[in-house]
């Protein structure tokens, strides 16, 4: 599949088989995310998978807030997840001199991670789905991870219930959101 029949492949997969994805599969996606361009090649990432189940069941429960209501109830039956973390950039002096902020550009570079994983999976044929919502406190308990760490995203991974044709994507024309040489 070339990248641009990927683009047009790649959607959001929210119905499972339930089918593990092995861990030779889990590594080239991870290594896609690794890959991932990052401001001053900081790369201010960590990427912790999940495909064990008794790990499964406490990410799952770190998804479930107090009124019992799941940001994902169909994530159960992904094969396996991978939490994006961002960690400290250390950037070079001039980022520091222009922003005064050594994370300024970490949050991006972490959605260039996840994204990369997203097309990885979808040449392997695994779906996935980027999660945003989940309880913070639980999941850095459940997995031991530091509070000076930030926790950006969750991505579930998995061969989707059935394969079908992608939907049409629906996005706003090109000339809406492009113009050359100044604002139109």
């Amino acid at each position: 599949m070339n990248f641009s029949e990927l683009l047009l492949a790649r959607e959001s997969t929210r119905v499972y088989s339930g089918r593990e994805v092995s861990r030779e599969d889990m590594m080239k996606i991870v290594d896609a995310g690794r890959l991932a361009p990052s401001g001053c090649n900081a790369q201010p990432w960590k990427f912790v998978v999940v495909d064990e189940p008794e790990a499964k069941k406490k990410l799952l429960d770190a998804m479930v807030f107090g009124n019992n209501e799941c940001a994902a109830p169909w994530a159960d039956k992904a094969g396996a997840f991978v939490i994006v973390a961002e960690q400290r950039a250390e950037v070079k002096p001039m980022v520091l001199h222009c922003y005064n902020d050594s994370q300024r550009f970490a949050q991006a570079d972490n959605g260039r991670a996840s994204l990369n994983m997203c097309y990885a999976a979808a040449e392997l044929g695994i779906g996935s789905c980027i999660i945003g919502c989940f309880d913070h406190a639980k999941m850095r308990e459940a997995f031991g991870i530091p509070k000076d760490v930030t926790l950006r995203e969750l991505i579930a991974f998995g061969y989707p219930e059935k394969v079908s044709e992608p939907r049409k994507k629906i996005r706003k024309p090109l000339e809406e959101v492009c113009s050359f040489n100044g604002w139109e």
